[in-house]
């Protein structure tokens, strides 16, 4: 598939997917299997925790899915209830969470579940959330009311992916990351200032999430975690 139709797959729907919604209401079984993969990560966590709500968000939860996204299944915790030194809870969760999604692949209707722990108090920056517990809405997104500038993203994806091919080979002769770390936080930083300019139909929020399927941010991080590991080997 060429680049230009897998940039059209990020194209703004006018429905919430029919896969796991039934207008806007998440469908019972979906809903009850999500219940349940949340259920075996709490106790996989293996410490007491008083969950607040378990809530759905990212695409799937708005109308910007694509064959690529995950079902973004959050638990909603009180790091202070777990213990008063709330960073390491945060490092625990963080770890365990990691741990959980690299080794497992659990799927709803072959869409990719991905768990998170997330502080009650940390705001999301998604526009659509549901409780999977309540079985509500808890913030409805909007219809998107403009599309992105394909030919843009189409240049700009381009021009990235030969930038992360220029590294990657720059970094196997010269051993060294830190191109590799500069160029992760350019393609961070353009999508963050794109989302809080112009929300998530953002040229620089598709250019990312174009990137991030093709596999291409990927090979940054496994370059980096290569050199490290190499280096620090006898």
């Amino acid at each position: 598939m060429s680049i230009n139709s897998k940039i059209k797959q990020h194209l703004p729907h006018q429905e919430l997917s029919e896969k796991i919604w039934k207008e806007d209401k998440l469908k019972p079984a979906i809903r009850e299997q999500l219940l349940e993969i949340a259920d075996v990560f709490i106790e996989y966590l293996g410490i007491p925790i008083d969950v607040a709500d378990i809530t759905l968000t990212g695409s799937y939860a708005n109308y910007n899915y694509t064959p690529y996204s995950d079902i973004d299944l959050h638990i909603i915790v009180d790091p202070k209830s777990i213990n008063n030194d709330v960073d390491l809870v945060e490092e625990f969760l963080k770890a365990k969470r990691q741990f959980w999604n690299d080794r497992h692949d659990i799927r709803v209707l072959n869409i990719e579940v991905e768990m998170y722990a997330q502080d009650i108090n940390e705001p999301h920056a998604s526009s659509g959330v549901y409780s999977i517990k309540d079985d509500k809405w808890l913030e409805k997104p909007n219809k998107f009311r403009k599309e992105f500038d394909k030919t843009n993203v189409s240049r700009k994806v381009k021009y990235f992916k030969r930038l992360i091919d220029m590294e990657i080979e720059e970094a196997k002769m010269n051993r060294n990351i830190k191109g590799l770390e500069k160029l992760i936080k350019k393609i961070r930083d353009m999508r963050s200032a794109g989302l809080e300019k112009s929300g998530e139909m953002a040229d620089e929020n598709i250019i990312y999430k174009v990137l991030r399927g093709e596999g291409d941010i990927q090979k940054l991080y496994d370059m980096k975690d290569n050199i490290f590991d190499v280096d620090l080997s006898l």
